[in-house]
């Protein structure tokens, strides 16, 4: 009977020990990590869009906060943004404004580098955006042909999914430098072109985009 009471009390005390040591750890790792938040800006350098005759990338913009938890000892994280973004295409001479919410998130690595990292961090990043379209969608362009009632039509998808691959760097713990290139992971656009009294069938592009930022973290 004895026996199989400090049996008993073996298992109980170790279940409470493996209880106690993940209640531990799981309040020292958010204790150990890193959370800030920023604001961040950029511009996006759009290329030419696949499959698409005379179209011209052009420069636009983004703004927004950001978010960022880092554990430092491994020196993994996550980043978030929530940005408003704007892009230009030229189509025949016609511009096209994208508009768009742009919801990035990134997993991070950060480079452990004792002497650097007193003034810079740098980091690895990378992970899927979700873009919402919030400006026009359909675009007349080009020149309307003789005996048509139409012009060539460019519209851009409602919402797209994308992959994100960048580097930077924190700098004295408030700058973040980020270049990043944005992978379209399906069609951004559709393009009808106006050969007749109808329009001719779909021509599906993506277009990717390089986007540099920066970022001030409080």
């Amino acid at each position: 009977m004895l026996f199989l009471f400090n049996n008993l009390k073996t298992k109980t005390m170790k279940k409470f020990f493996g209880i106690l040591a993940i209640i531990t750890l799981f309040t020292a790792v958010p204790a150990a990590a890193q959370f800030n938040w920023g604001i961040k800006a950029g511009v996006n350098l759009a290329q030419k869009p696949s499959d698409i005759e005379d179209v011209k990338g052009k420069t636009g913009w983004f703004v927004g906060p950001m978010a960022k938890f880092t554990l430092p000892i491994v020196g993994l994280g996550l980043e978030a943004n929530l940005l408003y973004s704007q892009s230009s295409t030229e189509v025949q001479g016609e511009t096209i404004e994208r508009k768009t919410v742009d919801l990035p998130v990134y997993l991070r690595y950060e480079f452990s580098l004792p002497v650097v990292n007193k003034f810079l961090e740098p980091f690895l990043a990378v992970g899927p955006q979700w873009s919402w379209n919030v400006g026009d969608k359909t675009f007349s362009v080009g020149n309307i042909l003789a005996g048509s009632q139409n012009f060539s039509e460019y519209t851009l998808r409602s919402s797209n999914l994308s992959l994100n691959l960048g580097l930077g760097a924190i700098v004295l713990d408030h700058i973040q430098v980020h270049a990043n290139y944005n992978i379209a992971l399906g069609s951004t656009s559709d393009y009808r072109e106006a050969t007749d009294a109808a329009l001719n069938l779909v021509t599906k592009s993506k277009t990717n985009t390089w986007q540099v930022s920066v970022a001030y973290i409080f």
